[in-house]
């Protein structure tokens, strides 16, 4: 296990130390430019297709920020799992027995917050929401089942490693899709799919895709970092 543990830090470090070299070996950065709030205002749903213009700005614009963003929230998560994988509180708290009251409320609760959390994600580019709130969004739900179930019994039912390797193939193919135009001649992060009519929700270009993995990967990435706590506290 500790071999694994190993070998998966090996290689979240190169893959972070490499993408950041070819990101900073094509760009050079210029200082600020005083009319560039004015221009995402007048061009950005033109420019990108995306009617809300902050995920204009973060997933077109401005998205080399968002990469290393992804990137932060992912070695967040990494050091969440190897520093509480092997350490056990001083004082484990005691499994408390389940309550009738907690469990239907997230029966009846669970399948509505996914809802919204898909809602979230998949209109992003149309109205307020996007990858990160609505993966925040579902990882809460699982909370909630943790509290009316258990942290294990929600583990196995997600098949936790599963989950584990579908997070870290999530921020691969995040990564690819920025590297991606190099492939046709064009700068990396250049978005390569049509634009689509504003409004609609196959528009934005890759905006939606971007959403779609990242929601994925913040959600797989709470539940990381909330069921190592409550494992390393013993229940919640």
């Amino acid at each position: 296990m500790s071999v694994h543990r190993s070998a998966l830090a090996v290689y979240a470090v190169v893959l972070v130390v490499a993408f950041c070299g070819i990101l900073l070996a094509l760009f050079a950065y210029h200082g600020p430019d005083e009319s560039s709030g004015r221009d995402y205002i007048n061009r950005g749903v033109g420019d990108t297709g995306a009617v809300n213009l902050v995920s204009a700005i973060y997933l077109n614009y401005r998205l080399y920020d968002t990469l290393f963003e992804i990137l932060v929230f992912s070695v967040a998560v990494l050091g969440v799992r190897f520093y509480l994988t092997d350490q056990r509180a001083s004082d484990v708290v005691e499994s408390v027995p389940e309550s009738h009251v907690v469990r239907r409320s997230a029966d009846l609760l669970f399948p509505l917050i996914l809802i919204f959390a898909v809602y979230l994600v998949v209109f992003g580019h149309l109205s307020p929401g996007g990858g990160f709130s609505g993966g925040a969004v579902a990882g809460s739900g699982l909370l909630l089942c943790s509290v009316a179930l258990g942290a294990g019994v929600v583990a196995r039912r997600f098949h936790e490693r599963v989950l584990e390797r579908l997070e870290w193939t999530a921020l691969l193919a995040i990564l690819l899709l920025a590297l991606l135009p190099l492939l046709a001649g064009r700068p990396a992060l250049y978005d390569l799919l049509p634009r689509g009519t504003p409004g609609r929700v196959a528009s934005g270009g890759s905006i939606l895709l971007y959403n779609l993995l990242i929601g994925f990967k913040v959600f797989v990435g709470t539940w990381v970092i909330i069921h190592f706590f409550i494992r390393h506290r013993g229940e919640i």
